[in-house]
């Protein structure tokens, strides 16, 4: 854990990260991606794992990266999910609850304005919500 490195014919004690591994070595490994199926953070103000690693170091002792959780990343999942469109007689409101059948579980009930020729994105689990009166327009700019 510990060498000895000459400087000017004093020895001095450099450290080694606590994973082992220096910062160079660390960011080559596949493990310090966000995900595995996503390289970048999520957010501006998200600090990479790499970083997270490499500051807290002492986090990790004795801890296999290999073994931590590494969800994947469910962004591309969500945007490969289809536009869902609102005939005109359910009205210019869609109501998203994030209710897959009947697990009970989602999120608090949102309600999204579709007066806009634009598919509105519910602001919890990223679903798209617009009016079929307008999936000419979303559909022409998709291609």
């Amino acid at each position: 854990m510990f060498r000895r490195v000459a400087v000017h014919n004093r020895v001095a004690i450099r450290f080694k990260s606590a994973t082992g591994l220096t910062k160079p070595e660390l960011s080559a490994n596949p493990i310090v991606q966000q995900a595995p199926n996503r390289s970048e953070t999520w957010s501006k103000s998200q600090e990479s794992r790499l970083n997270i690693i490499s500051k807290f170091a002492y986090r990790f002792i004795q801890k296999d990266l290999d073994q931590q959780p590494r969800a994947h990343s469910a962004m591309e999942l969500i945007s490969k999910q289809p536009v869902r469109y609102l005939s005109h007689s359910e009205g210019n409101i869609a109501v998203c609850d994030g209710n897959k059948g009947s697990t009970l579980q989602g999120h608090p009930k949102v309600f999204i304005n579709l007066d806009k020729p634009v598919a509105s994105t519910c602001g919890y689990c990223g679903l798209r919500y617009a009016k079929e009166e307008h999936k000419h327009l979303i559909e022409g700019e998709k291609s």
